[in-house]
């Protein structure tokens, strides 16, 4: 009797060990929305990200996500775009694009997520870094695990532009000026790499 539990219990180990692991993903090329949303007093205005990069790295279990132990995002400022090239030109020169050519937000530390099925939430904490400035910062997010293994994941975060030291935009002659507040969109389709 002693045996057939220590045999089963083994078993269970081991299925949990092929089951249980670590899953790499990256952003797809494609498929990809980042949105700025913005106030000034005159109007609303909003920017794209055009071009951005991302890797992170999920303890599944199945189809089911557990936790999240990396995440690493980045974007060129220069990749910030609107359709107006006199905005795309007072934002590139706000977070000072040519000193600092890399926005980057790292995870620092594991996240624990809640899923039910193929849905998922959670908050990521980490360091985002903007023009030369390093802060934490905390973002909601939703998901769901796709047929094909692929995520999709949403969320919105809240910053202020003086909390990285950028001086909000302004343009003629100083009569257009931008709001401090800004609020970040995301929408992303991330691919499992193995």
């Amino acid at each position: 009797m002693k045996n057939r539990i220590i045999r089963v219990l083994m078993l269970t180990i081991a299925v949990t060990a092929l089951t249980s692991y670590g899953k790499y993903y990256e952003l797809s090329k494609e498929g990809n929305e980042i949105l700025i949303i913005g106030t000034s007093n005159l109007h609303d205005w909003n920017m794209n990200v055009v071009k951005s990069s991302c890797e992170a790295e999920f303890d599944t279990e199945g189809l089911r996500l557990k936790n999240i132990n990396k995440v690493i995002f980045s974007c060129k400022p220069s990749d910030i775009k609107s359709n107006s090239n006199l905005m795309d030109r007072k934002t590139h020169e706000a977070l000072k694009a040519e000193k600092f050519p890399v926005i980057k937000f790292s995870l620092s530390s594991g996240t624990e997520i809640k899923s039910d099925n193929r849905n998922f939430s959670g908050n990521l904490k980490g360091t985002l870094l903007v023009a030369g400035v390093t802060k934490i910062v905390e973002i909601p997010f939703t998901g769901f695990v796709n047929d094909d293994n692929s995520l999709r994941v949403e969320g919105s975060v809240d910053l202020k532009m003086s909390d990285f030291k950028i001086s909000p935009p302004t343009a003629l002659l100083g009569t257009l000026k931008t709001g401090d507040n800004i609020s970040v969109s995301f929408s992303l389709k991330l691919l499992s790499k193995s």
